[in-house]
């Protein structure tokens, strides 16, 4: 099911590790609004910029955080913040669908990806309170269908910024683009056929074929940033975002490999609510 759905809950629990890695997000998203924004937008420029200071003094108070006291106080936080940035990121994709933010270098779709990140975040955030989960299964579907999205749109972006003369980096971004447009689309017609229902071998053979798809983004994202850093590559990508992807591409990966294991098991445990470590 789609991440707007309200039933929807992300598999994995909220850990110290994901809390630290979804704030470094919010602060990537700030920056890449702040920055794609036309020179005249001063005001949201400026609201940008204040999410930006609000995450990055967030992220440094994690370590702060010593107990289940701490954390819960810590996690009503961020969430107030995580609602506000989603708010204002739905509020900019208005503005961009409604044509009155003209220039720029942003396009309604990412700004719509970068939503759909921040809602995903906030969901994990209230697994703190309510994390009942009757089928683990919906859970671990959902994801691959948020994470598969997620990574499909990621090509497409790059791709974006991208000299036509790169026609063997084009080449190669299309055939990936392609891949994990199909594997979502798997993901969506096993997530239907499942909701409610227990894992099947047709999810565990799927769960390994995004697994393998995955590894080779991250390999060629990797590859992707040395190019850009080396200045080998005709294009426009910004550094940051590479690196961006490729943080999340290895955080699907971990997650794939929590969902394997549960499958292994067998038995669909119910994750916690909250791992603090």
């Amino acid at each position: 099911m789609d991440i707007f759905c309200r039933e929807v809950i992300p598999f994995v629990p909220l850990a110290m590790h994901e809390i630290r890695f979804w704030l470094r997000i919010m602060k990537d998203h700030t920056l890449f609004i702040c920055l794609g924004l036309p020179c005249e937008q001063t005001e949201l420029r400026e609201d940008a910029q204040k999410f930006f200071n609000v995450f990055e003094d967030l992220e440094q108070r994690v370590c702060a955080v010593h107990s289940g006291e701490d954390l819960s106080c810590f996690v009503e936080q961020i969430a107030v913040a995580v609602k506000n940035i989603f708010i204002f990121k739905r509020h900019v994709l208005h503005l961009l669908i409604e044509c009155k933010i003209c220039g720029g270098s942003l396009n309604p779709l990412f700004i719509d990806h970068l939503s759909r990140e921040a809602l995903y975040f906030l969901k994990l955030l209230q697994k703190f309170r309510d994390c009942a989960m009757r089928y683990p299964v919906d859970a671990m579907i959902s994801e691959n269908v948020f994470w598969l999205r997620i990574m499909a749109e990621h090509l497409k972006f790059i791709r974006g910024l991208v000299d036509p003369a790169e026609r063997q980096l084009l080449g190669q971004l299309n055939g990936l683009s392609e891949e994990f447009d199909q594997l979502g689309l798997q993901a969506r017609d096993l997530d239907s056929m499942l909701w409610h229902y227990r894992p099947n071998d047709d999810l565990i053979r799927v769960e390994k074929e995004v697994m393998l798809a995955t590894a080779r983004l991250r390999d060629f994202l990797a590859a992707l940033e040395c190019l850009i850093k080396e200045c080998a590559a005709l294009t426009t990508i910004p550094p940051l975002l590479v690196d961006h992807e490729r943080r999340e591409t290895e955080h699907f990966l971990r997650i794939l490999e929590q969902i394997r294991e549960a499958l292994l098991k067998g038995d669909e445990p119910s994750p916690g609510c909250s791992d603090y470590d």
